[in-house]
């Protein structure tokens, strides 16, 4: 991950990477050799917010230090770059919201979806009424985590990950909301763990409400060794319905009598290299200097991983819950 930020924050010619931490030394001078064999080297993170060259933090860290690192740079007066999950608990996710909401300068979270193309042609479809009104909205997140996975030693552990539906189905939990408008304010979901080598539930499931009244299904599963990664968008209108990159529009075609296929990529893929890391880092720059809206910042992303924590929270329990407003609290 800090790779494919560097390379996109090297990429847009309005930032320089200026200065590299990490908890370990080595590993902050092996990228700064590669990508800027002038950046500063800091030992410690809160050196590097104190650096006054230093404008915007790119938090590249395992899932439990992301809110920590997040808070500290809004607290500090730096835009920020903060990888999915924005925070793995309740607790954190709460003093997170208060501290983006306090806050003078931009943020960004990466739910790399939002700039996937095919996301971007659905997203505008649907601005045309492509479907109508959704009633149903559905997405599924299915990743076998390798033990050659880069992350595999952390993310297998539930003190660090988080949780399946945390460190992966969140993704699933954004991008239903992003596409149909729409916000979850209740799941009521069940968990299976499929393996001994990670310490929690890794195959949860979910039916979901939304404000709006529409119901749908959310899922995350981390089991899939025996078949490839595969991400699943199912969205049914009044007037059509969207199945990953198939729309079926009596708005848009009314004479169409079969799918039709958009031919653009699918987000079928969990290697980092896919991810649309420069647009991500574009649409930041984008909003600092031009003041353009940014698709994902901190506070829209509370909203997405509150409902991966409230899947998490009825699967441990058996019981309905409630997804919170939290930045009304």
């Amino acid at each position: 991950m800090a790779a494919e930020y560097a390379a996109a924050i090297e990429a847009n010619p309005r930032l320089r990477l200026a200065a590299v931490t990490s908890r370990r030394r080595a590993s902050a001078e092996k990228l700064a050799v590669r990508f800027a064999p002038t950046a500063k080297i800091h030992d410690r993170y809160e050196d590097l917010l104190a650096d006054p060259d230093v404008d915007i933090v790119s938090l590249s860290v395992p899932n439990y230090l992301h809110a920590k690192g997040a808070i500290l740079a809004l607290r500090a007066d730096k835009h920020v770059i903060l990888e999915k999950p924005p925070a793995t608990s309740w607790d954190e996710l709460h003093e997170l919201v208060e501290a983006a909401r306090q806050a003078k300068t931009k943020s960004v979270v990466s739910f790399v979806l939002r700039w996937h193309p095919m996301i971007a042609n659905l997203k505008a479809m649907l601005a045309q009424g492509a479907v109508g009104e959704v009633y149903y909205a559905e997405a599924d997140y299915w990743h076998g985590i390798k033990p050659s996975f880069s992350s595999y030693e952390w993310i297998r552990r539930k003190e660090f990950a988080g949780g399946a539906m945390i460190t992966g189905g969140c993704h699933a939990a954004d991008i239903v909301r992003y596409l149909s408008g729409l916000e979850v304010v209740e799941v009521s979901a069940y968990a299976h763990r499929g393996r001994g080598d990670f310490d929690y539930p890794t195959t949860l499931v979910a039916a979901a409400k939304f404000d709006s009244g529409a119901v749908g299904k959310l899922s995350a599963s981390l089991d899939g060794l025996a078949y490839p990664y595969q991400f699943n968008i199912d969205l049914l209108g009044t007037n059509g319905a969207i199945r990953d990159n198939r729309v079926y529009s009596s708005g848009l075609f009314p004479e169409q009598t079969d799918w039709v296929t958009l031919p653009s990529a699918t987000p079928n893929s969990g290697a980092v290299h896919h991810h649309p890391f420069k647009q991500v880092i574009d649409n930041l720059v984008g909003s600092i200097l031009e003041d353009e809206p940014v698709l994902s910042d901190i506070l829209d992303g509370a909203r997405s991983i509150a409902v991966a924590l409230a899947i998490e929270e009825s699967a441990a329990t058996g019981k309905a819950v409630t997804v919170p407003e939290l930045w009304q609290r």
